[in-house]
């Protein structure tokens, strides 16, 4: 029999910043179609921008499936996004929901399209919550810096829909690049709190040699600037450079302290400053029903 495995333990790099619950996670896709600039995901799936479903996939997420217990968090997805153009006709994403039916799961989806509000009929019979990121209120800039991404006004209507329909749901303010979307972000969390989400989580961009490269490349302007910051003041944490943590505390602090004023819950994403959560998990699992 076959080793392929396909829904796996999250966190492979078990990074000491990451506060993640214990869950699974699940790509039904390889690779992204948005080409966000700053994605780090590319640094290690080869072709990433390139597409594609997984090989035999509804036959072996059925094999993993059975063997998870009841109760499992599977987030979906973290590599990739589950409802990229092509999933319209494919259906592919939709027919693993089909799947998660069948067993007492409990589903995180992440993603930044407004297709996911094509499911609606099947996440109101799951256990499950969505997050939809969104960088900018801004459709100009997220065009510029998510490419091929729908606009972040698709994306508020499809959080407004799913709240509408009883869906729980979270806003990935993520990430934050400074000098390009670190101080235009308290319109999108009113827009979001308006949607009916109720749990937010940033962090900061944390380049890796190809995403820094495509964000400078897009704003030279900037290139000098964005250079302090990493890598004369910040610094390298695994495979990423992260800016300062003075820097990164006092800018997740404002985020935290505008979600605070809105009744939003907030955390913050492998920066390591848990005294700033107020929510129950930082990726927004808690939103996830927790019986049937």
């Amino acid at each position: 029999m076959s080793s392929t495995q396909l829904i796996k333990l999250f966190d492979p790099w078990r990074s000491k910043l990451c506060t993640c619950p214990v869950k699974y996670s699940f790509d039904p896709y390889t690779g992204c179609a948005h080409r966000c600039l700053y994605c780090y995901a590319s640094s290690y799936i080869r072709d990433f921008y390139n597409c594609r479903p997984k090989k035999n996939l509804l036959k072996i997420i059925r094999r993993d499936l059975e063997k998870l217990p009841e109760n499992t968090i599977i987030s979906m997805s973290n590599s990739s996004d589950p409802y990229p153009w092509m999933e319209r006709e494919l259906k592919l994403t939709r027919r693993c929901l089909e799947e998660f039916m069948k067993s007492n799961l409990r589903i995180l989806v992440v993603t930044k399209s407004d297709l996911v509000v094509r499911d609606i009929d099947l996440l109101k019979e799951l256990r499950v919550a969505v997050t939809i990121s969104i960088t900018t209120i801004d459709d100009w800039l997220a065009k510029k810096i998510e490419p091929l991404a729908p606009a972040p006004s698709k994306r508020l209507k499809a959080l407004s829909k799913l709240s509408e329909e009883g869906v729980n749901t979270g806003l990935r303010l993520d990430p934050i690049i400074p000098f390009i979307n670190d101080d235009n972000y308290r319109e999108l969390l009113i827009e979001a709190r308006n949607c009916g989400v109720k749990h937010v989580v940033s962090s900061l961009f944390k380049p890796r040699y190809d995403s820094w490269t495509r964000v400078v490349s897009s704003f030279p302007e900037i290139e000098d600037s964005l250079r302090k910051i990493y890598f004369l003041e910040g610094e390298r944490i695994g495979r990423s450079w992260y800016a300062s943590r003075e820097l990164r505390f006092r800018t997740m602090k404002k985020v935290s302290e505008e979600c605070k004023r809105l009744g939003l819950g907030f955390a913050t994403c492998r920066e390591g400053f848990e005294e700033l959560h107020t929510s129950q998990t930082c990726d927004g699992s808690h939103l996830i029903r927790k019986t049937i």
